[in-house]
């Protein structure tokens, strides 16, 4: 069928604002993002769709639906962000013959005139619904639930939204208090967070359950990062030591931090205490690179250079880069399998960053450790080689004997590290 042609171009605008009201979607509570389009000429809506944030993914699956349902204009209109990603635009344009234009320009006084009443009228969809979830549910448990839908939102400004509406709600709520502190440290605004942190601790003190890893903990967690990235390292410690005797299973993992805190303040005496103490309450732990580099340091320096160099090997052994890169000598492609992430490049770069320094202060020490990784090459080649093979072999997982390669490849580094 031939279809007329249009009188005029027909030009759509896309736009989209945040609200503030809670409503349930799906198992969440959300504050909702609203999109929605408009024809240019006439300023009939032509569509909506209420989501839980701004994303670009979703704007091009919102604009697909409705181009397959109501037909695509000759032109749309799009608000420009410095995080869209042209490509997206250019091939929805292609796709369905659209021109999309991305704007940058103010409204005028009557556009926004227009866009108050549209957005007031999509408003006026949800005010029922959201005024009958607080009378059902109250409002803490609408609050809880704001909190807990944080971690499913990309956006810092959606999250801090949710957490002051959530607050709003219940001010004493110390989940809320916790995130909202814990984003404030994530955003570097430390002295916001200090406060909120403890904030946090003295309204959740009272609901601490023995055992559990809750909102209290949390933020003496927080309190500890916070006074150590504000340079207050004998409060960090003290902290740390604090949550130890308060949650002595350790949900937050501090007992690695801590002597790497004394030893960045030159405490060895205090580090080498506090090593004796951990063989003693946590046995057959995980081990952690890190802390297995601090504690060979320790034991360099109180004259146990046997027990040093087994903790650096097994520091090794578990992060290939933190020697190399200690040292200033060329270390291992990032393209090489490993058993998790504390072995892998970034956990290097941010220990070295954190603590290289405490190497950087004892020559002998450092002179120590060079000799041993000079040493320990021949082995280590081997290793980074075996580990290659390792994540060459986990991108082919349809090679119809992959899991006998794969156990034949574990067990040969198993005897590898038996020979160290």
């Amino acid at each position: 069928m031939i279809l007329p042609l249009r009188p005029t171009r027909e030009v759509w605008t896309f736009d989209w604002f945040d609200m503030d009201v809670p409503i349930q979607f799906g198992s969440m509570f959300i504050l909702p993002t609203c999109f929605y389009v408009l024809h240019r000429q006439t300023r009939m809506l032509i569509g909506h769709e209420f989501v839980r944030e701004l994303d670009q993914r979703r704007v091009e699956l919102f604009l697909h639906h409705l181009f397959q349902e109501r037909g695509a204009p000759d032109k749309l209109l799009v608000p420009d962000l410095d995080e869209w990603e042209e490509g997206v635009w250019q091939t929805l344009s292609r796709e369905y013959q659209c021109q999309i234009n991305l704007i940058d320009a103010e409204p005028t006084e009557e556009e926004a005139r227009e866009r108050e009443g549209v957005e007031s009228q999509l408003s006026n969809l949800i005010a029922g619904s959201a005024d009958n979830l607080l009378t059902t549910h109250g409002h803490t448990f609408v609050a809880q639930g704001l909190t807990k839908s944080i971690k499913h939102m990309r956006s810092l400004e959606k999250r801090r939204a949710l957490l002051n509406k959530a607050l709003e709600l219940s001010p004493n709520l110390p989940e809320a208090l916790v995130e909202l502190a814990e984003l404030e440290l994530q955003e570097g605004n430390l002295d916001t967070a200090s406060e909120e942190f403890a904030k946090a601790i003295e309204v959740a003190a009272p609901f601490q359950i023995e055992g559990e890893f809750g909102a209290f903990l949390r933020a003496q967690h927080g309190r500890m990062l916070t006074a150590w990235q504000k340079g207050e390292t004998v409060e960090a410690i003290a902290v740390g030591e604090e949550l130890l005797f308060a949650d002595p299973v350790d949900h937050s993992g501090v007992r690695f931090l801590v002597p790497l805190l004394q030893l960045s303040l030159n405490q060895f005496e205090a580090a080498n205490e506090f090593f004796a103490w951990y063989r003693q309450s946590y046995p057959n732990d995980l081990e952690d690179p890190g802390f297995c580099f601090g504690w060979a340091i320790t034991l360099f320096q109180t004259d146990e250079e046997t027990a040093a160099i087994e903790n650096y090997k097994r520091g090794m052994l578990h992060n290939l880069y933190i020697a190399p890169l200690l040292l200033d000598l060329p270390e291992p492609s990032p393209e090489i399998w490993q058993h998790n992430e504390r072995g892998d490049f970034s956990y290097a770069a941010d220990f070295v960053d954190s603590f290289g320094g405490i190497w950087e202060r004892e020559p002998a020490a450092l002179r120590f450790l060079r000799e041993l990784y000079v040493s320990m090459l021949p082995h280590l080649d081997s290793l980074i080689d075996l580990r290659r093979q390792m994540a060459e072999l986990q991108d082919h997982r349809y090679e119809p004997n992959h899991r006998k390669l794969w156990d034949g490849l574990l067990a040969e580094e198993e005897r590898l590290v038996q020979r160290w």
